[in-house]
């Protein structure tokens, strides 16, 4: 990368400066306004890198169509990049450049625009003469514009007359060449675009001579990004604040979110909606009063019932009995309904226990009728046991009697 020797223009005076940055304008795709028909003064021609022949014929130059108020001409540099310097060379048609030349009040007025869109509105303005005069206005201009942007406009009008001294009837752009200088890589700054920007540089952009930011990633602020948001500020250049995040704790400085939980009374990731409708307290998880005028409207913090409490209640939550009578009243109530639920519950008791019973009864029953059934049959056996058994008795009594004789 050859140094380059540069005057730039500085209010009205000029500035000797060298450097090395690369033209990223070269050979790239360029558009004109108006095109002069039928001849081959196109809008690329002013990004060929010739310059030598200043002239119609020499065919290095771009020239717009005639009789018009305004004259557009744009390069598209591919990307955003940062921008040092731009370098234009108007149409001499190689004679003098003084104020006899017929195309200095061509030149005179001039704008140039950098933008990140085709509309010059959108970007920023670099340059725009408002003191030149046909005397006094260079030959080529070095316009310093520290930026970044992806568009490079240069633009002339004749729209409001009357115009100053020696400014031309009609607007042209005839430039033979435009010249823009900076990085051709995003995220490097310095004379020969080595030294990476800081790590929070917004889309990695930074002043090309001194790397400061050209602004910060969400969560960072500082001319180098490198200091986080002040507590209670988060996301882009610090602007937003944080949400109810509990105790009025900090939020996280890029996202926004509570990282301790919410407030009572809110919800979410950054703790900006309000409990839905029924709900309030720590996490929205509590329930408005059913006792509330309106049942389960609350406040969503405090749970106090908005419009008062259903009669025969009263307090902030509407959990409190309004007087004696409707105390006993509701005791009686309460009393009775217990008193139900006894009963039903030791009648259901004394039906499971008698239930019981009952089985058992019948297993009882039926265990007897078995038994008696095996005792009449033991009854019958033995009773034919006794007749069978009574003659040998006798038969051996009788024995014993005759042996005694």
């Amino acid at each position: 990368m050859a140094f380059i020797s540069l005057f730039l223009i500085f209010s009205s005076k000029l500035v000797c400066l060298v450097t090395s940055y690369e033209n990223i304008a070269l050979h790239k795709a360029a558009w004109q306004q108006y095109p002069y028909p039928n001849r081959s003064w196109g809008a690329e021609r002013a990004v060929d890198g010739r310059y030598t022949d200043l002239s119609a014929n020499g065919g290095q130059c771009t020239i717009s169509e005639n009789n018009r108020s305004t004259a557009e001409w744009r390069v598209d540099l591919g990307g955003v990049l940062s921008i040092h310097h731009i370098f234009i060379q108007y149409r001499t048609d190689n004679v003098a450049w003084n104020e006899n030349n017929g195309y200095t009040g061509r030149f005179l007025g001039f704008s140039v625009y950098i933008s990140n869109k085709t509309d010059k509105d959108d970007g920023i303005l670099c340059f725009k003469d408002t003191y030149y005069t046909k005397a006094t206005i260079p030959i080529r201009a070095n316009i310093m514009c520290i930026t970044h942007g992806r568009y490079v406009i240069y633009y002339n009008n004749r729209t409001h007359p009357p115009f100053p001294p020696g400014y031309s009837t009609n607007a042209f752009n005839e430039l033979c060449e435009v010249g823009v200088y900076g990085c051709p890589v995003t995220g490097y700054y310095g004379d020969n675009c080595t030294i990476p920007c800081p790590q929070n540089c917004q889309e990695g952009h930074c002043d090309i001579v001194d790397g400061t930011c050209l602004g910060c990633i969400a969560g960072y602020i500082g001319s180098r990004c490198n200091e986080e948001c002040d507590g209670g500020k988060f996301g882009p250049d610090c602007n937003n604040k944080c949400g109810h995040c509990v105790q009025n704790g900090y939020c996280h400085h890029i996202n926004g979110s509570c990282m301790n939980g919410c407030d009572p009374g809110y919800r979410g990731t950054q703790c900006l909606m309000k409990c839905e409708t029924g709900k309030y307290g720590i996490d929205c998880q509590q329930r408005c009063s059913a006792f509330c005028h309106t049942s389960w409207i609350c406040h969503h913090i405090t749970g106090a019932c908005r419009d008062g409490c259903k009669s025969g209640w009263k307090g902030e939550l509407c959990l409190e009995v309004q007087d004696d009578e409707q105390k006993s009243t509701i005791l009686y109530v309460l009393t009775a309904a217990l008193s139900v639920s006894v009963i039903i519950n030791i009648a259901q008791l004394f039906y499971i226990i008698l239930q019981s019973k009952h089985r058992k009864n019948q297993k009882k029953n039926k265990s007897y009728e078995q038994t008696k059934k095996e005792n009449v049959f033991t009854q019958d056996i033995s009773g034919y046991d006794s007749v069978i058994s009574g003659p040998e008795e006798n038969y051996q009594e009788i024995a014993a009697v005759t042996a005694d004789r």
